[in-house]
């Protein structure tokens, strides 16, 4: 596979940051639980089982966050994309109390979220919006809101790193072998673990390639320069409730705490060794930014004018039905999977792993629907 870390610079710089994490030179030789994948479902899961006592290792090919959980727009919605569903009925809450309990400073708010259409009709709210000739309405709102995704992923790693758990960054996991004796390869050498947590979401296949109902793709999103507070009320969203459509073009975006607004559209499928060489400066995916900046200008006068100060992409993964994995592996039971969040990835990727370290700690279930 591609360098990594060189790959990841060409895919833009999102407005958030989440830092780095210094690990011990030595690699373990054994744990109790590998957790492979640095994101909001890897952090997560590390807190819950160190804090219960378990020897924890968690190893991250690049830095803490620098897949889809630092580089979303922190949309924190209810659920899955399917829907609640028995053992993720809760996720909004859940994490409301986790950040306070752990005091993360990451800005979250939980106003709701606007569903949005592009149609017009009595009794619904109207938004100030144009979008491909259409007017546009909110729909309804849901629970939900937003947060610095950057700032969370942090917090929960360094919760983690508190509680007992060691971050192995810059530590690829070349192999895992699900076999009775779990082994996982990293830089040529070897580490034995009593149980594998694997939260790589959109690069799960290159890992576990008989999932292969995962499909992996790079989704874009654009912000604007810190707008005036006028400008922001005039384009309707002076509530500061963010929004995603419900039918199609699609779009979803949010205001940041410096009047900045996220704006975001489109994907680009592909296997994670193609997606990890994308350059977002070149080719289709310079192409879909072009036509995101363009889109959000003509969306109201207002922002006609305005600078698009970042542009990126990021890893985002789907399942048949967008129903998320959430999983034991099928050739050893004490192997894990999440991932193909399909967009709700914020609240539940966090609620997930704290669902697997349940499963590790006091052989809790996994809900039924997150099978294969």
């Amino acid at each position: 596979m591609s360098d990594t870390a060189k790959a990841r610079r060409d895919w833009g710089a999102p407005p958030w940051r989440v830092g780095s994490f210094a690990a011990p030179r030595s690699l373990p030789a054994k744990v109790d639980v590998a957790i492979v994948g640095g994101g909001l479902t890897g952090v997560s899961a590390a807190y819950h089982l160190a804090r219960a006592g378990l020897q924890t290792a968690l190893f991250e090919a690049d830095r803490i966050g620098s897949g889809a959980s630092g580089r979303t727009g922190g949309l924190v919605l209810e659920g899955t994309a399917t829907g609640p569903r028995d053992g993720a009925r809760d996720c909004v809450p859940r994490l409301r109390a986790l950040v306070a309990e752990l005091a993360i400073d990451c800005d979250l708010r939980l106003p709701g979220c606007w569903e949005i259409d592009h149609r017009s009709g009595t009794g619904l709210r109207a938004l100030p919006w144009t979008d491909a000739g259409e007017s546009i309405v909110v729909a309804r709102t849901v629970p939900g809101g937003v947060v610095e995704p950057g700032a969370l992923t942090a917090g929960l790693a360094e919760a983690a790193v508190a509680a007992g758990a060691v971050i192995y960054e810059r530590n690829r996991v070349e192999r895992l072998t699900p076999a009775a004796t779990i082994k996982l390869k990293v830089k040529d050498q070897e580490t034995v673990a009593e149980h594998v947590i694997v939260a790589l979401n959109a690069w799960t296949l290159a890992a576990l390639p008989q999932l292969a109902d995962v499909r992996s793709a790079l989704t874009y999103a654009c912000v604007t320069e810190p707008l005036e507070e006028a400008v922001v009320a005039a384009i309707g969203l002076g509530e500061r409730i963010p929004f995603y459509t419900a039918d199609t073009p699609y779009l979803w975006g949010r205001v940041c705490a410096d009047r900045s607004v996220v704006f975001g559209a489109g994907l680009t499928f592909g296997e994670p060794e193609e997606l990890e060489n994308v350059r977002v400066t070149e080719g289709e995916a310079a192409a879909v930014l072009t036509r995101l900046a363009r889109r959000v200008k003509s969306l109201h006068p207002a922002l006609a004018g305005v600078r698009i100060a970042a542009r990126w992409g990021g890893p985002i993964a789907f399942r048949e039905g967008l129903m998320p994995l959430l999983t034991r592996h099928p050739a050893n039971d004490r192997i894990l999977v999440a991932g193909a969040y399909a967009g709700h990835g914020v609240a539940f990727s966090v609620h997930a792993g704290a669902l697997m370290a349940a499963a590790i700690v006091d052989g809790s279930a996994l809900p039924s629907w997150g099978g294969i």
